[in-house]
C-alpha cells in the first residue's frame, strides 16, 4: 500500500490548525491500516476526519472567494451540498447556490470535481442508504483521499490565480 501525505502540499500550511488536525488524524489511520496484518470488512472510519476537513475548506474557500459572507461562514445553516449541487432546479436557486459562481471563477471541471468529491467523500461516506451498502476497501479509501487531495490543489490554484489577478 501506497503511504499517504499532504502535509506538503502548498495549501496544507495555510488551513486553520483544526482542519489540518483533522487531514492528520486521515493520514495517521491510513498509514496504520495499510501496514497493518489484519484487514477489516470497512475502512470508511478512515475518511470521516479528512472529509470533514474538506467541508471545512470549502467554506473558507467560498468566504475567501467572496461567495459567502463571514456571517453565513460562522453560521450553522449554510449547507455545501446545496450550494455546490449543479442539479439544484433553476427555481430553487437563489443567493446561496453558488454552482455557477464557482464554475465561472474556476472553470468547468473545478466546479465539477469540488461537487463530485464532497458527493463521493463526504455525503456517500457520512449518510446511510438502506438500498446501497457501502463498504470501503483500503485501496478505495486512498482513492478518496486523493480525490479529496486533488480537488483541494485544484481549488486552491484557481484561488491563487484570482489573487494575483485582482
Amino acid at each position: 500500500m501506497e503511504h499517504f501525505d499532504v502535509t506538503g502540499r502548498p495549501w496544507f500550511a495555510i488551513l486553520p490548525p483544526r482542519q489540518q488536525e483533522l487531514q492528520r488524524l486521515s493520514m495517521f489511520l491510513y498509514n496504520r491500516e495499510a501496514t497493518a496484518d489484519y484487514q477489516l470488512s470497512d475502512y470508511s472510519f478512515i475518511l470521516f476526519p479528512m472529509s470533514k476537513a474538506y467541508e471545512g475548506f470549502l467554506k473558507l474557500y467560498l468566504l475567501e472567494m467572496n461567495l459567502i459572507t463571514r456571517k453565513v461562514f460562522e453560521g450553522n445553516r449554510f449547507r455545501i451540498g446545496r450550494a455546490l449541487n449543479p442539479d439544484v432546479r433553476k427555481e430553487q436557486r437563489d443567493k446561496y447556490w453558488l454552482y455557477d459562481d464557482v464554475q465561472r471563477a474556476c472553470g468547468d471541471k473545478t466546479a465539477r470535481d469540488l461537487w463530485q468529491t464532497w458527493l463521493q467523500c463526504r455525503n456517500q461516506v457520512f449518510h446511510y442508504f438502506p438500498m446501497k451498502p457501502t463498504k470501503m476497501t483500503l485501496p478505495v479509501v486512498y482513492e478518496r483521499l486523493q480525490q479529496i487531495d486533488d480537488s483541494i490543489s485544484a481549488a486552491f490554484s484557481c484561488q491563487q490565480k484570482s489573487i494575483t489577478q485582482v
